[in-house]
């Protein structure tokens, strides 16, 4: 039952128009009018504050209570320590810490850090009533504005947390969250439709918020919008395929989806003429680049594959020269393997072979053969995949240069090489790692960066010689999407800078990149990389952003729009800089339980930060064993459906009571919610900040130095 002071707060809130007289706060009863200015930290207070990004969070907790004897007068001390109580897994005394901070200096934000810590204690009574005095103070506070009703969620009270929450979907950090819960309250009222929009809203605002995606195709199929169930399937399963709800979904949404009828493939266009186009084309040294490859960059499995050209193409044997068969302009043929055949006692090798059109067969006497199109100026090769794969490993590309297929992996399955020039291959690469609506400059800057990586992984990293190959197509080296990603203000980028790499005293530079760095990059030895000279952190703005101090000025950056080049504006979109996710700890215990038997989950403690705050070691506690990550794919890839955008985050752990609601029960992990920056590892080159850097008006060559002091640009001979 909804308390008389909190309702009356309600109202207030809620109410149109100005802010009315302020009503009686929720803290006023403890704190004076006003607060005095915080006072000079003292040491203990600034070790424990250094300690939160340095050590485990429970060694920083402890050293907050020996602090704050020193420091009683604090508030910041009070509410600094009410954030590393709970990240410490200590939700109680994180609510005694925040009604202190909130006593010593009333706020709206004061309130709403109550609201939300009394929230997570699984008291959402008590958190309505703190949310209601910091609307009351703020009503225009989104974060409040989102725990009021998600309070009224966790009280079984959705069609009063629906204004709230619409309240918190018009502030642009609230609303991945906000349409969300939306979602969640609509589906309890049994409204499915506007509960599909709520989800989908959600997966609009982040297309890597696949928690959402569960919730949205069991809403599609009550509406029995079985294709649009299956699109959010088929999403899913590329994120995460192997997930309990996963599975479930997939198996209720298949048996209803339809195929649609098969469509005859378009005809390809006429190709552009090549970047290598010139009297010095022989002397641009050749990329081989692994198609069709894993998160991990190695060759998928794959029996098949199909190939069509713009023009007329050859099959030939890499041995001698022969040619097999030839094809056609605009008709499918197939590569497939043929299984080994037993007669007797003796079984046959697997084989290649090649098959037209019309069934006739072509055998390949080798392991491999090589398709080339009999024009490579001005034709290419498509590769098709098997019509149920989709997404970022898919095939459905046009390549230039010439496509190996051979046997792979005990000859089980096709490895898929395409060998094409370095110019080439950077037109296929630019468009794929950044919009080619980009300003010219920022397309320049990563030509130039495209061009040195791939260089630099063939002759130096060598990290995929085993496979065959020097490059994969895929984020494990860079993204290339072929033709599909060329356009003409790409190729404009490349002609421009052709030739162009960046060097470190006269060899090449190891010029790693990401999307978003979330305000300020990091350096390689943060993230475990080793001391290269020009992988430093960098403070992506005109003016220096300072590294947070504490933990409320961490969450206070990641908590707002980074006064820097990657801050959202135009293409650089608002889930790149800042984002949320949220999983049930029943998901992720069933997830991380597949890899590390960890019994039941018990909570998530980060162990160290780097400067920024990117977390750097995290302890994952089970009731059969604890698990230490220590590596950055394994802390973004393991804590929530798909992965997170980068290990620039903090983690609210909300709890639930075990056994029956009343009395001291325990508390129990119910969901844990993310709240990050940037995405990516935020190493060297901010693809996003180039974008802004570019925009500001700066040149390629500016914007590459920027990222990698000391780096001077040079050309290659040819």
């Amino acid at each position: 039952m909804q308390r008389p002071l909190a309702a009356a707060l309600v109202a207030l809130a809620l109410a149109p128009g100005p802010a009315r007289a302020a009503a009686p706060s929720v803290a006023a009863s403890t704190a004076p009018a006003s607060a005095a200015p915080e006072p000079k930290p003292t040491p203990a207070l600034v070790r424990a504050r250094a300690l939160y990004f340095s050590g485990d969070a429970l060694d920083a907790a402890r050293a907050f209570e020996s602090a704050i004897k020193t420091a009683a007068k604090d508030a910041s001390a009070w509410r600094d320590g009410a954030i590393v109580e709970a990240e410490a897994g200590r939700p109680e005394k994180a609510v005694d810490w925040s009604r202190r901070a909130a006593a010593l200096a009333p706020s709206a934000e004061a309130s709403s850090a109550l609201g939300w810590a009394l929230l997570r204690a699984a008291r959402p009574d008590d958190a309505a009533a703190a949310f209601a005095d910091a609307l009351a103070r703020d009503p225009a506070d989104g974060l409040a504005a989102l725990g009021a009703g998600r309070a009224r969620l966790a009280l079984g009270r959705p069609a009063d947390a629906l204004p709230f929450l619409r309240k918190a979907e018009s502030s642009p950090l609230q609303q991945t969250l906000a349409d969300f819960y939306l979602g969640r309250a609509e589906e309890a009222l049994g409204d499915s439709a506007a509960s599909a929009e709520g989800y989908r809203r959600a997966i609009a605002g982040d297309a890597y918020f696949h928690e959402g995606r569960v919730p949205l195709g069991g809403a599609y199929l009550k509406l029995k919008r079985y294709d649009d169930a299956w699109k959010q399937v088929k999403r899913l399963a590329e994120a995460e395929p192997s997930l309990r709800v996963t599975r479930a979904l997939t198996d209720r949404a298949r048996s209803a989806f339809t195929p649609p009828p098969e469509k005859r493939a378009p005809e390809l266009a006429i190709v552009p003429a090549p970047a290598s186009a010139s009297e010095t084309a022989a002397k641009i040294p050749l990329i081989r680049v692994g198609i069709g490859t894993s998160a991990l960059g190695r060759p998928r499995a794959r029996a098949s594959v199909t190939v069509r050209g713009s023009g007329a193409w050859r099959a030939t044997d890499p041995e001698t020269g022969r040619a097999l068969a030839d094809c056609p302009p605009q008709q499918s043929w197939t590569v497939r393997i043929v299984p080994p055949v037993r007669k007797g006692k003796k079984k046959s090798r697997a084989r290649l072979e090649i098959r037209g059109p019309d069934g006739e067969a072509f055998a390949v006497p080798g392991d491999a053969v090589l398709l080339n199109p009999v024009d490579p100026a001005h034709a290419a090769l498509q590769l098709e995949d098997d019509p149920e794969r989709s997404g970022a490993f898919a095939l459905g590309r046009a390549l230039r240069g010439t496509i190996e297929v051979s046997l792979y992996n005990d000859r089980r399955s096709l490895r898929l090489v395409d060998i094409v020039d370095l110019e080439d291959y950077t037109q296929g690469v630019v468009g794929a790692e950044m919009p080619s609506r980009s300003p010219l400059e920022a397309l320049k800057s990563q030509a130039v960066l495209a061009r040195t990586h791939a260089l630099f992984i063939k002759n130096v990293w060598q990290r995929h010689k085993k496979e065959g190959y020097d490059v994969c197509d895929g984020e494990h080296c860079q993204a290339y999407g072929g033709l599909h990603s060329e356009t003409e203000r790409t190729r404009a980028a490349v002609a421009q800078t052709r030739a162009r790499v960046a060097l470190y005293k006269g060899k090449l530079a190891h010029v790693i990149y990401s999307a978003n760095c979330g305000g300020i990059t990091q350096s390689g030895r943060d993230v475990g990389w080793g001391k290269v000279p020009y992988w430093t952190s960098v403070s992506d703005s005109e003016r220096p952003i300072a590294p947070p101090d504490s933990p409320s000025a961490l969450r206070g950056f990641l908590g707002s729009w980074p006064d820097a080049y990657c801050k959202p504006a135009g293409d650089v979109h608002g889930a790149h800089s800042r984002w949320a996710r949220v999983i049930s700890a029943k998901d992720l215990e069933e997830k991380l339980n597949r890899k590390f038997r960890l019994g039941r989950l018990r909570g998530l403690r980060v162990l160290r930060r780097d400067r920024v705050g990117h977390v750097e070691s995290l302890l994952l506690l089970g009731s059969q064993r604890d698990v230490r990550l220590e590596d950055e794919y394994d802390v973004r890839g393991l804590l929530g459906v798909g992965s997170l955008r980068s290990t620039l985050f903090v983690v609210d752990t909300e709890y639930r009571r075990e056994g029956k609601p009343k009395g001291k029960t325990p508390l129990i992990p119910d969901a844990f919610v993310f709240r990050g920056g940037g995405w990516g590892h935020a190493v060297g080159f901010c693809q996003s900040g180039a974008i802004g850097r570019a925009e500001a008006g700066q040149d390629y060559e500016t914007i590459v130095k920027a990222y990698f002091t000391g780096v001077e640009l040079s050309n290659l001979e040819y």
